[in-house]
């Protein structure tokens, strides 16, 4: 990124100093009145964790101590966190292949560094546009020194700002110049759904989202359920401490109530082990152990 300086709340994204390097733009901001949460290193992040789980490298001793804890309560955690990334990793592949999209966006926690989305995406469309929105300074960090060689410096963006609060972040002029909301997008809602804790915030995110894009638009989401043991679940909060990433698992009950009124592309919102598998991952066979939905909204 082109500049570390940090906008005041509601001032948006800054312009990058000329001269310096823009292929991350300057891409610290707030939007709107909620500041990102700092996260100590010392304190298990779920985002990092989900990394050890997955084979990853950005990751802490916090964050592998946590769940080797959780796996005497849990041993399917290894597998859930696979499922999912092996469902974002379709998913992704999917919205960018036979459907036409050039421009992409990632709303959520953090920004992937092992199987970038932006790659994956790339895979498929090599002149596409990506642009993250992430609140974790962390994980921006690592983008900023291993994603921006990968592609051109007006492919590839990243906002730090707050995702949650998706009408203000839309509204943003710096974003607006680099995506175009008048032709169609693929949106990566993965990190966001289970990230936010309060379901009112969490409905109008959704219905901001949507409402912004144009038709034709498609949209993947993804929601941890409840833990079918409480104790898991108590478990998993108390090793979050204050939980400042708002992790929060919820009834297939719950999700209905926030997606109701979208349309789903067929197989529907589903178990991620049965969206369209394809041998990779965790499959059919254990979808009563991946206690995860996941499905693609698409703008009519």
């Amino acid at each position: 990124m082109a500049s570390s300086a940090r906008t005041a709340p509601g001032q948006g994204a800054q312009e990058p100093p000329t001269g310096q390097d823009t292929a991350w733009d300057a891409v610290m901001a707030e939007a709107g009145p909620q500041t990102a949460p700092e996260f100590d290193p010392e304190m298990p992040h779920p985002i990092r964790m989900w990394d050890y789980m997955i084979g990853g490298k950005d990751n802490y001793e916090s964050d592998r101590a946590a769940v080797r804890h959780l796996l005497k309560f849990a041993p399917d955690v290894m597998l859930i966190a696979r499922a999912a990334e092996a469902f974002a990793h379709r998913a992704a592949a999917w919205i960018a292949q036979g459907h036409g999209l050039t421009q992409f966006m990632q709303m959520g926690t953090s920004i992937p560094i092992m199987n970038s989305f932006d790659g994956i995406v790339r895979d498929q469309v090599p002149d596409a546009r990506f642009v993250y929105v992430t609140d974790d300074p962390i994980t921006t960090a690592h983008a900023r020194a291993v994603l921006a060689a990968r592609a051109p410096s007006d492919h590839l963006h990243v906002l730090r700002a707050e995702f949650r609060d998706a009408e203000n972040v839309l509204a943003l002029p710096w974003l607006r110049e680099r995506l175009d909301f008048d032709a169609p997008m693929g949106v990566l809602l993965l990190g966001m759904l289970d990230y936010t804790a309060d379901d009112a915030r969490l409905g109008r995110a959704l219905e901001s989202i949507v409402g912004a894009l144009a038709p034709g638009s498609l949209v993947v989401v993804l929601q941890y359920l409840d833990f079918p043991d409480a104790v898991v679940g108590e478990t998993v909060q108390s090793l979050l401490g204050e939980n400042k990433a708002e992790f929060t698992p919820r009834s297939q009950r719950r999700i209905d109530d926030l997606v109701r009124g979208f349309e789903f592309l067929p197989p529907g919102l589903v178990r991620i082990t049965s969206w369209h598998p394809d041998g990779e991952g965790p499959g059919r066979d254990l979808e009563d152990r991946c206690h995860i939905v996941g499905g693609v909204i698409v703008k009519r």
